[in-house]
């Protein structure tokens, strides 16, 4: 052979070569061959290619169990199905509710969503159509919601993996073999909320426990500061403790379980030096205790120095903790206690 020809020769191998490495490597872009898909935008952090919504569940005060108070959820979700390019002949892509994807993608994100229960998701029949010389669905992948049920969700997170299965004419194209486009995950986060956001001391259920001598208190850290005496028992707005430091931590005994219905706490007369989250929680042993919840500054009603946190429904408990948080522009002359009381039914 020839040295010109044997040069050609070279070229030519060299071409299939490259052009079959670049086929191998197609997906999306390039792709001789139309890809189907999903791309949703996600928010926070939310899973790629996610729709999120959000649930807040209440005591049910008529009964046992929940019901639900607010919910971005819709009657039915929605999105479409899109394609790399123009496809020359209607096609319609099939999807189905793929529920062993949740614990795939918890083990490799370190989440822990949980699958939906049933009667809160119909995923029957999921479909969509692209028609000819369109690169996405004229209709969308449908899931109906029975926003009626959401009171079941008891779970902090929830995910409905909805994977594109199958494309009606397998010579119009191919589902994408990227799963970050192939499917789409439904995402709920849900608050059980027990305390009543802005609920004012006329809304208080029960009424405050008079005595209050048996009980005892303890203040973490140390205070650095006490004047008179500084008891958050005594029953006096002008005795308190002070820390340098936020958090502090308040931890009452009341020697018996109560039916607790909320927590008052006089810590300044100005509301914008008050606290600026509390976390709540209850124990009847001392050992074991219940997060009841982690309300705002703005979630919490002041009036006369006290900040009201109160429950949509009484709780049974023998010891309190309260955490307070204070704003690291706050004075440290600020960040103080005077009195903790409580309401019972």
């Amino acid at each position: 052979m020839s040295t010109p020809k044997y040069f050609v020769c070279c070229l030519l191998a060299a071409a299939v070569l490259a052009s079959c490495r670049k086929k191998d490597s197609y997906d999306i872009t390039g792709d001789p061959e139309v890809k189907f898909f999903t791309n949703e935008v996600s928010s926070g952090d939310a899973p790629q290619n996610s729709i999120s919504y959000s649930v807040v569940n209440i005591p049910d005060v008529n009964g046992p169990g929940w019901a639900t108070l607010s919910t971005t959820m819709p009657d039915a979700i929605k999105f479409p199905v899109r394609a790399s390019r123009e496809v020359t002949e209607e096609v319609t892509i099939s999807a189905e509710l793929d529920n062993s994807l949740v614990e795939a993608y918890n083990e490799a994100h370190n989440t822990n969503y949980k699958p939906f229960p049933a009667g809160i998701l119909n995923a029957q029949s999921l479909a969509a159509t692209i028609p000819a010389g369109a690169s996405r669905s004229v209709d969308s992948i449908t899931i109906t919601v029975e926003t009626a049920n959401l009171h079941q969700l008891t779970e902090k997170a929830y995910m409905a993996p909805i994977r594109l299965t199958s494309v009606s004419n397998p010579a119009a194209g191919a589902i994408s073999s990227n799963e970050a486009i192939q499917v789409t995950y439904i995402v709920v986060r849900v608050e059980q909320r027990r305390i009543a956001y802005n609920r004012a001391a006329a809304q208080a259920l029960g009424s405050l426990i008079a005595d209050r001598s048996s009980w005892t208190a303890v203040l973490t850290p140390d205070p650095t500061q006490i004047s008179g005496g500084g008891s958050i028992l005594d029953g006096s707005t002008t005795s308190y403790s002070r820390w340098n430091t936020s958090p502090g931590q308040a931890d009452v005994n009341m020697q018996e379980v109560k039916q607790v219905t909320g927590v008052r706490v006089y810590t300044s007369t100005t509301s914008s030096v008050t606290p600026t989250q509390v976390e709540v929680y209850l124990s009847e042993d001392g050992v074991n205790y219940d997060a009841i919840g982690a309300p705002l500054r703005e979630n919490l009603s002041f009036a006369s120095g006290y900040t009201y946190i109160l429950f949509y429904k009484a709780i049974p408990a023998k010891f309190i903790r309260l955490v307070l948080y204070y704003s690291t522009s706050t004075s440290t002359q600020n960040r103080r206690l005077a009195e903790l009381q409580v309401y019972a039914e």
